[in-house]
């Protein structure tokens, strides 16, 4: 088992150093972010009734969310503490039939065909890759996986995040705008020009700076996202 998975499983068990946006699975609040990409794709007149990939899913607030919405949905995530929970609550709410899971790493080949999923959603998913050649698969197997036109949500970690500042400078990762949490956790953060660059094989629809209050690593701050929408 890798180290940032080993991290992740201890993090899933005790929600200890989670930030606030993935401790709300109990209370089954999906993202907002994940809400707004759904009300795009109604603006856009996209069906809800497609299939759709939850990638990194967590605990599975934002499948269960699209699943509500009329959507199938795939949750892939290498923890096995999430993915059953995922299961479990799939189950409790009678979306079993609408909803499977894949316990795998997203940063390897992905067992679907070509254009296979309508939409995507990373929501905080990649920025835990630990090598820029596994960002780039994920990112690779999106793009193959998604359908022509298909759309993605992709939710990442801005540089001007107010603790990510401070870690980037105190404990920087192996990689620019990068950092390494108390726990040693890698996190890869971003400016607007890296994710263009990154995403440059898809259309980018539409990017969003989102500053909120939350709590991360046993404090309240500004959080600093960006939200992104992306076409096949």
């Amino acid at each position: 088992m890798r180290t940032q998975q080993k991290i992740w499983h201890q993090e899933h068990a005790t929600a200890q150093t989670l930030p606030s946006e993935m401790t709300t699975a109990s209370t089954w609040q999906p993202s907002q972010y994940v809400v707004s990409f759904y009300n795009f794709l109604k603006e856009h007149n996209i069906p809800s009734q497609g299939l759709a990939v939850d990638i990194g899913a967590g605990k599975g607030r934002n499948t269960l969310y699209l699943a509500h919405q009329g959507f199938q949905v795939t949750a892939l995530d290498y923890i096995e503490q999430a993915t059953h929970h995922i299961n479990q609550a799939a189950h409790s709410a009678q979306l079993d039939h609408v909803i499977q899971t894949q316990c795998m790493p997203v940063d390897r080949p992905w067992p679907f065909q070509d254009n296979f999923f309508d939409i995507a959603i990373d929501c905080f998913a990649s920025i835990d890759i630990e090598t820029p050649a596994g960002r780039e698969v994920y990112r690779d197997e999106m793009l193959r996986t998604l359908k022509p036109g298909g759309y993605a949500l992709v939710v990442v970690t801005s540089v001007e995040d107010e603790i990510e500042q401070e870690l980037i400078k105190s404990s920087p990762g192996p990689e620019r705008n990068s950092s390494l949490w108390p726990s040693g956790k890698f996190q890869k953060n971003y400016d607007l020009e890296e994710l263009r660059i990154f995403y440059e094989k898809f259309k980018i629809i539409n990017a969003d700076t989102i500053c909120k209050k939350a709590h991360k690593l046993g404090r309240d701050f500004m959080a600093t996202n960006y939200s992104l929408i992306i076409q096949k």
